[in-house]
């Protein structure tokens, strides 16, 4: 027989598409927004999760808002996480697609069964990923490109093409002809997060891709320019609730 990932990850633009397993996720804040999908069943949502003794929510669908502290909960099965292009965009496209919104969520999307099945053909090999990512896409109104301001996709470009670099604030500011106050506030407006945060994020994807490309975690930490492997296996587990190490298990092919 061939072989089978037991995880997928799919690019799409600025955005990101993980189908696999759903490990045992810990509180975590990511740098932009995260659609969430149960492939095989509902997760659970905390209410607080800074409460330990917090309620959970159950829903098959839900949308975590950029920076927001998080826990999800999955019995069973497999899950879908679509991490959104940075730009407002995405977001803004999808709130009115889900029934249910709190300060830091959205709940049930209104297309909920045909973005599940769309999914699932992914993750089953069943649909290609031009086709799935058209489909979803549709359904989920995020097809278009943004038009970010000029100045500061310039600095996400400089950002992902040096990731090993410091990117100062002082730095960005003055590529783009701005004050550091007024880029700071433009950059969040346009993305949704903090400087600080996305730094931390476009390392994170380098990091990753290195790693994809048969990088050990020592040599894909450094080559997007964290201390060490220990330090970014802290900042993953923060900002994605697992380590480094079960995401890159999970995507390693495996007899099917």
């Amino acid at each position: 027989m061939g072989e089978t990932a037991a995880a997928i990850l799919i690019g799409w633009g600025a955005r990101v598409l993980y189908l696999g397993p759903a490990f045992g996720l810990t509180p975590h804040r990511n740098a932009t927004a995260v659609l969430a999908v149960g492939l095989d069943g509902p997760l659970q949502v905390a209410d607080d999760p800074s409460d330990c003794t917090t309620r959970y929510r159950t829903a098959r669908s839900v949308l975590i808002l950029p920076n927001s502290l998080h826990h999800l909960r999955i019995e069973r099965g497999r899950m879908a996480f679509l991490y959104v292009d940075p730009f407002g965009r995405d977001l803004r496209a999808l709130i009115p697609r889900m029934t249910d919104a709190t300060p830091s969520a959205a709940f049930d999307l209104r297309e909920e069964p045909a973005v599940i099945e769309v999914l699932m053909g992914l993750a089953e090999n069943r649909i290609a990923a031009p086709e799935g990512r058209a489909s979803l896409g549709g359904l989920l109104g995020i097809g278009g490109q943004a038009s970010p301001d000029a100045r500061i996709a310039a600095a996400l470009r400089h950002m992902r093409d040096e990731p090993h670099r410091a990117h100062r604030l002082t730095s960005l500011a003055a590529r783009a002809g701005l004050s550091p106050s007024r880029f700071l506030h433009l950059f969040k407006a346009e993305t949704g997060v903090p400087l600080r945060r996305y730094r931390i994020w476009n390392r994170m994807g380098a990091a990753v891709r290195a790693s994809g490309e048969g990088a050990s975690l020592t040599e894909a930490a450094h080559a997007a320019g964290f201390a060490s492997s220990a330090h970014f296996s802290s900042a993953f587990r923060d900002m994605f609730g697992l380590m480094p190490s079960d995401l890159a298990k999970a995507l390693k092919p495996g007899p099917g």
